[in-house]
């Protein structure tokens, strides 16, 4: 362990020391694959920048982030969030670059440099994970990490895939397309010869942009994560009368397709303003739901939809392997792997990193009578449809 962080603080002198002879510049470091892609910035100007030679503008992040904390141990790292704040060198080494202006250099280097014997290679996205949220997705992550953490990076909920696909308008529909294909290019930029595989869990809201990931990679599989509906509210609605769940972000600001969704199962006198607390949670997960039922069954198989109570036997023997890497079956080494890190809560942060306990019946036993109806009253409906749905694949 000593040598190896021996290595990685010579590495990083040599790369951004100030008194270093081989200090590389900031377009070098991200063509070398020493920073990653860790947020965007656009705004008004993202496609009406008044530069004819550029497509879009969009402000990138980069830093130096440490993989290994990742792929050694993804339950303690179960978000990028968490890399990037235990990554020693990330906040030394940060910057901030045009992406389009990055993205014409990259081009260009590796056009240059295909046919050399360098270890700098950029891995193509082999699938995307949507959920629910709250119902089992990070177990998903550490998984795509833990099965080979060696030829693998997992991006467990990063902020500029989803950034990207909210850019996304029909005016600047190529454009648009190309952020976010962009994005994932820039994403997939390594300098680990070993490094083949790269996955993206995406945050829970991305579920609204599905379409829009399928549109700039059509090939790529994807998979939708979901859970029993009295579950995945108690998750989120902890205690009676909390307004801090993700579920209410936008109780005071309703979406259309939430609307309309509380107009069809409620009636023409029934409004989102009126739902309360657990009436709101339920809506909010339907329409996330409810998206990915209809994306899957549009996607030519492509799509899958898989639920919580048999997430570790689908992803070992279908999920992994079949529809992401297209094999027959994973190692038995990779099994239990897999096997060891669903042994352990998938979001184990210091102190909570323990043994894990299955939870589904003290959940169900715990919600109140007002979850309880409002699940059944307005998520119920989204749950089945996606067990039907899981049947027929």
């Amino acid at each position: 362990a000593k040598k190896k962080a021996a290595m990685k603080k010579t590495m990083f002198e040599e790369t951004f020391g100030d008194k270093s002879e081989k200090k590389l510049s900031q377009i070098e470091q991200i063509m070398h694959g020493n920073v990653s892609l860790i947020n965007l910035q656009g705004g008004l100007k993202t496609f009406s920048h008044g530069n004819k030679d550029k497509l879009y503008s969009v402000s990138a992040t980069f830093c130096n982030l440490d993989w290994d904390l990742h792929k050694t141990d993804p339950s303690s790292y179960p978000m990028n969030k968490d890399l990037i704040a235990k990554s020693k060198y990330c906040e030394k080494t940060k910057f901030h670059m045009d992406l389009f202006d990055v993205v014409t250099k990259l081009r260009e280097f590796d056009s240059k440099n295909n046919n050399n014997n360098s270890n700098i290679h950029t891995m193509e996205p082999k699938g995307f994970v949507f959920h629910e949220s709250r119902c089992g997705s990070t177990l998903v992550a550490n998984s795509l990490a833990a099965f080979e953490p060696e030829k693998n990076r997992v991006y467990s909920e990063s902020s500029p895939p989803v950034t990207a696909a909210k850019f996304y308008n029909q005016d600047h529909e190529e454009v648009s397309l190309q952020i976010l294909r962009d994005t994932i290019y820039v994403m997939g930029r390594t300098n680990d010869e070993k490094e083949e595989n790269l996955f993206f869990k995406v945050q829970s809201i991305g579920v609204k942009s599905i379409h829009v990931f399928r549109k700039a990679f059509p090939q790529t599989p994807w998979i939708f994560v979901y859970r029993d509906p009295v579950q995945v509210m108690k998750s989120h609605l902890t205690v009676k009368g909390t307004t801090m769940a993700v579920c209410l972000r936008y109780k005071n600001r309703p979406p259309k397709d939430l609307v309309d969704l509380v107009h069809r199962i409620g009636g023409a006198d029934k409004t989102a303003d009126s739902l309360n607390y657990e009436e709101f949670c339920a809506a909010h997960l339907a329409t996330l739901c409810d998206t990915a039922a209809r994306q899957a069954k549009d996607s030519n198989g492509l799509g899958k939809v898989v639920n919580y109570n048999n997430l570790i036997e689908s992803l070992i023997h279908d999920l992994i392997p079949k529809h992401f890497m297209g094999v027959e079956s994973l190692s038995e080494e990779a099994q239990t792997r897999i096997e060891e890190v669903s042994g352990h809560y998938s979001k184990g942060r210091g102190k909570k990193k323990a043994v894990w306990a299955e939870d589904s019946q003290q959940k169900e036993d715990s919600a109140w009578q007002e979850m309880k109806d409002a699940s059944s009253m307005y998520l119920q409906p989204s749950y089945m449809e996606l067990e039907e749905l899981q049947k027929s694949q």
